[in-house]
């Protein structure tokens, strides 16, 4: 000890603290805990793991499968398509987590015959029924109107009586350059339903025809007008003809009377044949 140095004490020394009653008392109950705690993750994790499940999706498919398969075998009415489909029915269902294949099911066979409308889109359409053609109008001119037509387009039996039909037809308006022979198959069966040299017959609605040997512009100018005067009757011509023919009907006081076709036969332009045939129908041709 120096000069000038004082004489101090020496500082007591504190004795150390001892724990307090409550953090001795959570000591003494976290060891334990804890030593616990260790011992059950070991046994845990020495623990054998358990066995894989099927999947519920599987089992869901197998329950419908079978479901499926139920309501087709109750639906089937012949005894043969039972006895098939009944060991499928009875054997166990498989877990294996594939997906079952589809099995075809046997529809019943119907004895009675496929209605039209039940037939696939696909399938050829049915033949069209054939529908007979419309029986053409019968002559509602009577013969006695008919002779006395023709008496006054032929002008009689006198000097201008340009009436063939007796003695050239159908040989001569047949045969001569220009003739029927020379109309095409099409246009000979707008007005016959044959015709050559020798014969003839015509369409069912023909009343009757007149050959005149007389130009077809005065025929239609002037004998038609005569015929059919005012105001007794009208003449009008038909837009387009028929089968490319002059065409006319006649109102006998305001009410349809007949049709007439005019029709050029020989040399000659067309309009100006040297010859015509005069056909009266009881109907319109174009309809008949």
């Amino acid at each position: 000890m120096t000069l000038g140095e004082s004489v101090t004490s020496p500082r007591p020394v504190s004795p150390p603290k001892r724990p307090t009653p409550r953090r001795h008392r959570a000591k003494l109950l976290l060891a334990p805990l804890f030593g616990l705690s260790l011992v059950l993750h070991g046994l845990l994790l020495l623990a054998p793991a358990p066995s894989p499940q099927p999947a519920p999706e599987a089992e869901d498919a197998i329950a419908e499968d079978e479901f499926v398969d139920l309501l087709s075998i109750g639906t089937l009415n012949t005894p043969a398509t039972e006895v098939a489909l009944a060991p499928a029915a009875s054997a166990p269902p498989s877990l294996a987590p594939a997906s079952p294949s589809p099995q075809p099911i046997a529809s019943p066979v119907s004895s009675t015959p496929a209605r039209a409308d039940l037939l696939p889109s696909n399938s050829p359409p049915s033949p069209e029924p054939i529908v007979a053609e419309p029986a053409p109008a019968t002559a509602v001119v009577a013969n006695e109107a008919v002779a006395e037509i023709f008496t006054r387009l032929t002008r009689g039996s006198g000097d201008s009586d340009f009436d063939s039909t007796e003695t050239s037809f159908p040989a001569i308006a047949y045969l001569i350059p220009q003739g029927i022979a020379t109309w095409s198959p099409q246009e000979q069966a707008c007005f016959f339903t044959q015709i050559n040299a020798d014969t003839y017959s015509t369409q069912p609605s023909v009343v009757s025809l007149r050959y005149l040997t007389r130009n077809v512009q005065f025929i239609e100018e002037q004998d038609i007008p005569r015929t059919f005067p005012a105001p007794q009757y009208a003449v009008n011509s038909v837009a387009n003809g028929y089968c490319n023919h002059p065409l006319f009907q006649v109102f006998q006081e305001g009410q349809p009377y007949l049709f007439i076709s005019l029709i050029g036969i020989g040399v000659g332009s067309p309009g100006q044949k040297a010859s015509g045939l005069v056909i009266i129908w009881a109907s319109d041709p174009r309809v008949g």
